[in-house]
């Protein structure tokens, strides 16, 4: 754990240009830099419009995490969140930082009445897959044979 007291709490708008960094840092490690179209100021305006939600992780004054995510709906449940991208900076990982998030998440998804929560992982990021299996997640991919599609709109 790390010495210092680390903070779980709402993100704000001011918070926007370091999220976008972990973004970029993010995309980085993922090999999908050229993915990222969003810059800083999309992300603030989104955030402040209420089209996502996120949780930061800061160590005093220093943003060392977060997680984005929105709500949607299914059939199966009803409510159900979906959490896009849940990271922490390369230096602060193995440190339970990973593991606060998580809770934070858990309970907001509780709180809500949330029937699920789902994410995609890269098949090749090990350390993620094990992460979210100690959690006691399924790998749905398999438990319920569905594949993930998306739709551009530019492609309309």
């Amino acid at each position: 754990m790390t010495m210092d007291v680390t903070v779980i709490k709402q993100a704000s708008g001011k918070d926007c240009d370091e999220i976008w960094k972990m973004i970029n840092e993010l995309a980085k490690y993922e090999k999908m830099e050229s993915s990222v179209e969003i810059d800083a100021e999309r992300l603030r305006t989104d955030l402040e419009k209420g089209k996502f939600d996120c949780l930061i992780c800061k160590l005093k004054d220093d943003i060392i995490g977060f997680a984005i995510f929105v709500y949607t709906f299914d059939i199966e449940g009803g409510k159900k969140m979906y959490l896009e991208d849940l990271f922490v900076k390369e230096k602060y990982r193995r440190q339970g930082i990973g593991n606060k998030l998580w809770s934070a998440l858990t309970n907001k998804c509780k709180e809500k009445g949330c029937s699920t929560m789902e994410f995609s992982v890269l098949n090749w990021n090990k350390n993620a897959i094990k992460f979210y299996l100690r959690h006691s997640c399924q790998d749905y991919t398999q438990a319920k044979d569905k594949l993930l599609f998306r739709f551009v709109t530019g492609n309309l």
